[in-house]
């Protein structure tokens, strides 16, 4: 199995348990020396009480804020492992045949249940490239407290996110709303998930042998169809992405052609092609879609390829 591919951006600041390590005097004995030292008989007691707590805190502390984090150990159940880096603050998770399911900064574990289904999922969010998700089941919930060494975890509606099922496979992705052009996060929830999705890359391998080289990019391929960014043609794939969509045929590649968008085309085009893709005909033409940009409105740029410059026309 393919994991979904991500941009870690660990390095978030959690200002939360800031207090001296248990088991070492060091602070506490240097604070009332500083104290003793500096207080004389005209002074404000309580104004020097302040500043010297701060100034010997600081001193200890180097950058201070940062010094006294919060350290978690590494947890196994029978099908995750949940790895701490203390450092940068956050789990990495796997499952037990080794698959990185995804990295959640401590600040964020918490569970975030859809009003619709009831599901509960685990979401962290790495600026604003990426995004993890899982589902979260009874036995990661139980691996999550004894790691935190909590009863329970904090429960709220999920918002922000859509929960959609791809219509092929009945796969279901998670999609951060209005940013549908960034993709999403496919949730492989069973085995039959699994059967199906790698049964797709197949698909994707075996079809396109002179555009897909290997099966991992027919797990790539797979992975994008499922969230709405890719559709399989007789002779062909078409990618849809946030910026601009494009053509890649098998058979001759000086058939390919290239759009891009700007505005809101593509929210536009996205919502069109969810409730009429079924119907469409010869979708691998650009004239087809050329129709659909004129119906739906909305600015596009006609991008000529290289095959097109050495022919001197483009492809319709």
């Amino acid at each position: 199995m393919v994991g979904s591919i991500g941009v870690d951006n660990r390095y978030s600041t959690s200002y939360n348990n800031l207090k001296p390590n248990p088991g070492s005097d060091k602070w506490a004995n240097t604070l009332a020396q500083t104290v003793d030292k500096d207080i004389n008989g005209d002074a404000d007691v309580n104004s020097a009480k302040k500043s010297t707590v701060m100034d010997s805190y600081l001193a200890l502390s180097g950058s201070g804020i940062n010094t006294f984090k919060q350290a978690y150990s590494e947890y196994k159940s029978e099908n995750y492992r949940i790895v701490p880096d203390n450092e940068a603050e956050c789990f990495d998770i796997y499952n037990k045949d080794g698959e990185r399911l995804g990295v959640f900064s401590y600040s964020d574990v918490k569970i975030r249940q859809d009003a619709a289904t009831g599901k509960q999922f685990l979401i962290s969010e790495h600026g604003t490239m990426s995004y993890d998700a899982l589902v979260v089941d009874g036995e990661l919930k139980e691996a999550l407290q004894n790691v935190m060494n909590k009863e329970s975890l904090d429960v709220e509606e999920m918002q922000g996110f859509t929960l959609k099922t791809h219509a092929g496979t009945g796969i279901q992705y998670l999609v951060k709303n209005g940013e549908e052009g960034r993709g999403g996060k496919v949730l492989l929830q069973t085995e039959d998930d699994r059967k199906r999705y790698e049964e797709l890359a197949e698909i994707y391998f075996s079809k396109y042998p002179n555009l897909i080289e290997s099966r991992e990019e027919g797990y790539i391929w797979a992975d994008l169809e499922i969230k709405g960014m890719a559709k399989r043609t007789d002779q062909g794939i078409i990618s849809m992405r946030a910026d601009g969509m494009s053509y890649s045929d098998n058979e001759n590649y000086k058939n390919n052609w290239n759009v891009l968008f700007s505005g809101s085309m593509y929210e536009m085009l996205y919502e069109w092609f969810q409730n009429n893709k079924d119907s469409m005909e010869e979708i691998r033409k650009f004239s087809t879609w050329q129709k659909i940009f004129d119906k739906i409105g909305g600015k596009y740029e006609r991008v000529w390829s290289k095959e097109e410059l050495e022919q001197g026309y483009l492809n319709n």
